[in-house]
């Protein structure tokens, strides 16, 4: 695409580099042989370019010229280049302007004290500082070509451009004066007031204020970092697309969000990621992993807060908590996660079940979990016997992440295993409208009924299998993720859990408006 520009091999033996006007012409010995010294308003012309100056030594054999002074040089009618001091090798073309040098052209001002210009290539080459203005741009860099006909500059090493709205620091960039498009061909970071971009291929529009980063871009804002693949970025609607590779990190509530596609808008801080969409979020040391088909973040902006949404196929794991559902939003207003549709999830052992789960944290520790219509846990006493709690709504107490209380509103049911030392000496089973049980680890060790109460103890292994289940009792171990890539795994529920419920057809605005 471009190089460092060596002088030209081809040499113009036949156009000569021609005197136009000077106001006065010596010759001497002294001055040199077969050497012209020019005085006063001297104009040069050789093929299309036209030179201007105070004065020159004008070598006619060589077609080599020495100018000083006021140097005018114009090529094509169209590109005006200055400065104080020239030597210009008609054979090849390459004129060395040094000293307050600048290049004028309509759409640009190249200013620098060091500048080689082709006039064969039509490329100028400075290589000692350079300052490039177009529009409301200006860059600057230690190294720099200029192609007029393409209206291109190359910019190296110490970029830096200035722009009312951002500031762009690069290695390596071509600017297009036209198109006012910036190249990036190396690490190159544009900062603004709002967010940082970086990238290392790709391009930015300063017209536009649009651009497209290739590799190992971001965009960072206040509180979130966006990366991929491939991000297409809009300054004015700001909005970043991710393609391939998406992944948003919330600096602030120390959650990521990934899919393959995905994007993300600074200005409303609405995210959305799809296609082997993840989520991790930091809870005190640990992370939670979760899958789903498509997730979101959605701003309060009365509230200062957001909701994160995952829908269809969601999947969780975290060391001490695993779980299922059709559906999940969780609100960072009150820090509540509420799962839909079939919700199955396994704290320290214990499976909870029912037709919507709600999980409360406290100082991102979990600290209470709600069951609500068709609430079930199960916890295994051994291999063989299960522990098992049932009613209409549970709210169950969480300490050190261990279940240690829980309250059964509306048709409470149990069946437990007492024990001797390690050995099961009984199944108990107690019936009342409203329980609390108390738990240690997964057993219980209280059980306080309030209304109707009923219960009867029976030997352990003498009563059937259907009388120490309670009806509507699973066993899902099976579905638990076990790994954090587990979540990826696509298993379905038994039909016998597809409850028939309110919340088939939910809508997650619907659900916005009652959270």
């Amino acid at each position: 695409m471009f190089g460092f520009i060596a002088p030209s091999t081809t040499a113009d033996k036949k156009a000569k580099v021609k005197i136009v006007h000077s106001d006065k012409l010596k010759q001497s010995k002294e001055i040199g042989d077969n050497v012209k010294l020019l005085i006063g308003n001297v104009q040069l012309k050789h093929e299309n370019t036209i030179m201007f100056c105070d004065s020159a030594y004008f070598y006619g054999d060589s077609s080599y010229v020495e100018a000083f002074h006021d140097i005018h040089i114009i090529q094509n009618d169209s590109i005006h280049l200055y400065g104080d001091f020239l030597t210009y090798y008609g054979n090849t073309g390459i004129a060395k302007v040094r000293d307050n040098v600048r290049i004028e052209k309509k759409d640009i001002l190249l200013t620098t004290e060091f500048l080689d210009f082709d006039r064969i290539r039509n490329v100028g080459y400075y290589f000692n500082k350079g300052k490039v203005v177009t529009g409301k741009n200006v860059l600057e860099s230690i190294k720099g070509y200029y192609y007029p006909d393409r209206s291109e500059v190359v910019f190296k090493d110490s970029v830096v451009g200035t722009n009312p709205k951002y500031e762009i620091l690069s290695d390596t960039l071509i600017y297009n004066t036209v198109s006012e498009i910036s190249g990036i061909l190396g690490p190159t970071y544009i900062v603004g007031d709002s967010n940082l971009i970086y990238s290392e291929d790709g391009y930015y529009d300063t017209k536009l204020d649009i651009g497209q980063l290739q590799l190992n871009g971001y965009i960072q804002t206040k509180g979130q970092i966006l990366r991929g693949d491939t991000i297409y970025y809009d300054r004015n609607k700001g909005l970043g697309e991710v393609f391939s590779n998406m992944e948003l990190e919330d600096t602030v509530n120390n959650m990521i969000l990934k899919g393959d596609y995905g994007y993300y808008n600074e200005l409303t801080e609405y995210a959305f990621a799809t296609k082997r969409a993840e989520m991790l979020q930091v809870y005190s040391g640990d992370t939670l992993f979760m899958h789903a088909d498509t997730l979101e973040a959605v701003p309060l902006p009365q509230d200062s807060s957001r909701l994160l949404k995952a829908y269809h196929g969601v999947k969780f794991f975290r060391k001490d908590m695993q779980g299922r559902c059709d559906s999940m939003v969780f609100d960072f207003r009150d820090s509540v996660n509420t799962f839909y549709q079939n919700p199955v999830i396994w704290v320290q052992g214990n499976q909870m079940t029912a037709q919507e789960i709600k999980l409360y944290s406290k100082n991102q520790v979990l600290n209470k979990a709600v069951l609500l219509n068709s609430a079930f846990i199960v916890a295994p006493e051994d291999s063989i016997h299960f522990n098992q709690i049932k009613g209409k709504d549970m709210t169950g107490y969480i300490r050190n992440n261990q279940i240690y209380k829980i309250d059964v509103d509306g048709n409470g049911q149990t069946v437990y295993y007492p024990k001797d030392n390690e050995y099961v000496i009984g199944v108990n089973r107690a019936e009342s409208s409203n329980l609390t049980i108390e738990l240690e680890g997964r057993s219980i060790t209280g059980i306080k009924m309030r209304v109707d109460p009923k219960g009867n103890i029976n030997p352990p292994y003498i009563l059937p299998e259907e009388q120490v289940r309670l009806k509507g009792f699973m066993w899902l171990e099976d579905l638990r993720p076990k790994t954090r890539t587990d979540i990826f795994k696509e298993l379905n529920m038994p039909e016998n859990i597809q409850y028939e419920n309110v919340y088939r057809d939910y809508k997650f605005s619907d659900i916005e408006e009652n959270e």
